[in-house]
């Protein structure tokens, strides 16, 4: 045999050997793991991605209210109860309007401090506050209690009420007060600017001495037909500004209340003897 041939022939067997030493190995996967069956558990399938029809956003309303299950989006809570506020600035269930029909709770029981609040209808009309009204940085007392009649939808009558009181003997807290009241009337009145399609009729503009208030109702219509409606109620009574807020876009009943007036008085009357600073 010649030594090329015998060469070739021991290439051809080492390499027969490693090819063995490769498929024998105990990590080879046709070597360890058996054939899969039909029996064998399926995996689990990767989560779809959304199409259009599943995201929220393709079907929600431009302007939609927020839930009322969690704590107020209007700010952050800063613990329970109303803080600083004493209980007898808020108004008397009995002052709302329809409590007849809805049995309104006590605001006062329901009341949660919170930290920068922002008003219904600022969060209806997706309104940007000036920035000299913002209460970021401060302090005070404010809180808000959200009612609603016992067993009812979240589309029928809601009611929120809001104080925020700028404490202190100077002069400084009485003009905090009347340049935020200022400010969400100047808001409330630019509605239609902020949604198209909304309309604000303000039905009670008033006040002397430093007191003001209005009375407006506020239609904001939804994209899937309908509308939102807002009786909006603001106050500036001494160093307090206060709302009264009902809303509602299926409601069960038909509106129904006393005159701006009485309202605005039962809204108002509890803050300077609660306050003391009136």
């Amino acid at each position: 045999m010649s030594r090329a041939t015998t060469g070739i022939t021991a290439a051809t067997a080492l390499l027969v050997s490693l090819g063995c030493l490769t498929a024998c190995r105990p990590d080879s996967p046709s070597a360890s793991a058996p054939p899969s069956t039909s029996a064998a558990a399926p995996s689990s399938p990767a989560p779809a991605s959304p199409t259009a029809e599943d995201s929220p956003a393709a079907s929600a309303p431009p302007v939609q209210l927020p839930s009322r299950s969690a704590a107020p989006a209007s700010g952050k809570p800063s613990s329970a109860g109303a803080g600083e506020l004493p209980a007898s600035v808020w108004m008397a269930a009995d002052g709302i309007p329809m409590a007849s029909l809805y049995h309104w709770g006590a605001p006062a029981a329901a009341a949660q401090a919170v930290h920068n609040p922002r008003f219904e209808f600022e969060q209806l009309c997706m309104s940007t506050r000036d920035p000299s009204n913002d209460l970021g940085d401060w302090k005070g007392p404010a809180a808000q209690a959200h009612l609603a009649g016992p067993a009812q939808n979240y589309a029928d009558w809601q009611v929120q009420q809001t104080v925020v009181h700028f404490p202190g003997t100077s002069s400084t807290g009485a003009q905090l007060a009347a340049g935020l009241y200022q400010g969400l009337a100047d808001e409330l009145n630019a509605c239609a600017q902020s949604v198209p399609g909304a309309r604000v009729r303000v039905t009670a503009n008033g006040g002397d001495g430093g007191n003001e208030h209005l009375a407006a109702t506020v239609t904001v219509p939804e994209s899937g037909g309908g509308s939102y409606t807002l009786h909006q109620y603001l106050s500036l009574t001494g160093r307090a500004v206060v709302e009264l807020a009902l809303w509602s876009d299926q409601p069960t009943h038909a509106w129904s209340a006393p005159s701006d007036a009485v309202v605005l008085g039962a809204l108002e009357a509890p803050v300077c003897p609660a306050l003391g600073d009136c």
